[in-house]
């Protein structure tokens, strides 16, 4: 990854609790392009005494990282999208990471290929 997210901002949407989102590194230069969805439990309790947790799903549409810096990017893009997506009332716990097809990756060399004789 060249660079660490240091801005979010928001693009409006023609739906309801779909956000199009942009990820900014300190030189304003693009280093993800998101979708965020906040979910939020319609009772913060459950009969049973459980509460649930309020969490953003971030699909990562394009984003300018690998699989040696995808732990620094959610970490950051965590603190950023729960920053701006929380409110007084309202604050995110965490974030769940979708990416596109890993497709991309299997092409890769040093790739440790899947074993289907486990699963069987």
């Amino acid at each position: 990854m060249s660079a660490k997210p240091a801005i979010v901002k928001i693009v409006a949407n023609p739906y309801d609790n779909l956000y199009y989102s942009m990820l900014f590194d300190e030189n304003q230069q693009p280093v993800a392009h998101l979708r965020v969805i906040p979910n939020m439990p319609l009772t913060a309790v459950t009969p049973d005494g459980r509460v649930m947790p309020k969490f953003l799903l971030v699909i990562v549409d394009d984003a300018d990282v690998d699989k040696n810096s995808i732990v620094e990017f959610e970490e950051a893009a965590s603190v950023l999208l729960r920053k701006r997506f929380g409110t007084d009332e309202i604050k995110f716990e965490h974030c769940e990471f979708y990416y596109p097809s890993p497709a991309q990756f299997f092409d890769q060399p040093d790739e440790v290929s899947f074993d289907n004789s486990i699963m069987n």
